[in-house]
């Protein structure tokens, strides 16, 4: 008996093992185009993989290569897609990035990041800025909302980030749009205006030199003199160094007619730009600085200018070097920085014509 039941025993674990094997067989046969996808699938992440490594080496062809056939291996990579558009605009293949940029959006449509990039290109590069301007809101109703969980998920950040990324982007494309129609004054400041409503929310999680600045030329461009300047300031608080907030200022005060502190600014411009080499820029900022002082010498402000001409500012008192016939500041330029340039000209007469 016992003899029988290790036989019959033995007959089974093989019975059922045989069947195993030629279930699985079977299943080969059966479900082979199931096995044949998934090791596809896991093969375009090797070669995703392998293009991210490519791409940190700055082996741009290769890195398309690598996504290119893991995209064929696996046409649904969606970050392949993005990545692939990415190396596209490298190379400023613009087409073929939208292309790249449209495919991945239609496997995931709540890819954020491959939206705003989507329309950053259709407005700056095809000047298709209807089209972004779409895409710009539907990033902005597909950013992922705010998940606070404690300890587990706080996406607050990334939330308020791409929601003003997308906003501020779009402010951009509006004032493409604006310039397109420069004929039409009124369409024209139709679009500005709103590109002035989408920096303002950009501004309420993204208070970046770039959006105050860009505010700042918005305003200008309406003819809103108190706001520009308070918006140039505001960036010249952000990026003292950057000279575009400087002489943007200087030229809103020229017009303005407050030739001394359009000076003031046009000096500044003219210093950081001259620190960094940029000779014909510099040279075309004196130039106008040489009208603005026309203009006021023969104002009644200039005499008072004339009785404290002996008196220096910190920006004179700031030790200045040349090396190789390039303007350098020293290191005690550092201090006039902060006091100085950081400030920027009739800063209290914007501050008083707008409030936040």
């Amino acid at each position: 008996m016992k003899r029988f039941l290790k036989v019959f025993k033995n007959t089974t674990v093989k019975i059922f093992s045989i069947s195993i094997f030629v279930l699985f067989i079977l299943s080969l046969f059966i479900f082979k185009d199931f096995y044949k996808a998934q090791w596809h699938k896991t093969l375009s992440f090797y070669y995703v993989y392998l293009g991210d490594n490519y791409y940190k080496k700055h082996k741009p062809q290769k890195a398309i290569n690598s996504y290119v056939r893991a995209l064929e291996l696996h046409p649904g990579h969606y970050k392949a897609r993005y990545n692939l558009g990415n190396l596209y605009v490298v190379y400023e293949d613009y087409y073929s990035a939208l292309d790249a940029y449209s495919k991945a959006l239609q496997t995931r449509p709540d890819f954020t990041v491959a939206r705003i990039d989507y329309a950053i290109i259709l407005s700056e590069a095809t000047f298709n800025y209807d089209k972004a301007i779409e895409e710009y809101d539907l990033a902005i109703e597909k950013i992922p909302k705010w998940v606070y969980i404690p300890f587990i998920i706080d996406n607050k950040h990334s939330y308020k980030h791409n929601k003003g990324v997308a906003y501020y982007n779009q402010g951009l494309a509006w004032r493409g749009k604006s310039l397109l129609e420069g004929e039409d004054f009124f369409l024209s400041r139709k679009y500005l205006e709103s590109a002035v409503n989408s920096y303002e929310k950009a501004l309420k999680s993204l208070k970046t030199y770039d959006v105050y600045y860009n505010l700042g030329i918005a305003h200008h461009l309406l003819k809103n003199p108190e706001f520009a300047g308070y918006y140039y300031c505001k960036a010249i608080e952000k990026e003292p160094m950057k000279y575009e907030a400087h002489y943007n200022l200087a030229i809103l005060l020229k017009g303005m007619k407050m030739y001394a502190h359009s000076i003031e600014e046009f000096k500044r411009a003219g210093l950081i730009l001259d620190s960094k080499g940029d000779g014909n820029k510099t040279r075309y900022i004196y130039d106008v600085l040489n009208e603005v002082n026309q203009k006021y010498s023969i104002t009644e402000e200039y005499r008072d200018m004339i009785e404290h001409l002996n008196e220096t500012d910190d920006i004179n008192k700031a030790k200045i070097t040349y090396i190789k016939g390039k303007m350098v500041l020293a290191d005690e330029f550092d201090g006039a920085v902060a006091k100085n340039f950081k400030t920027c000209a009739n800063k209290k007469y914007f501050e008083n014509g707008v409030k936040d």
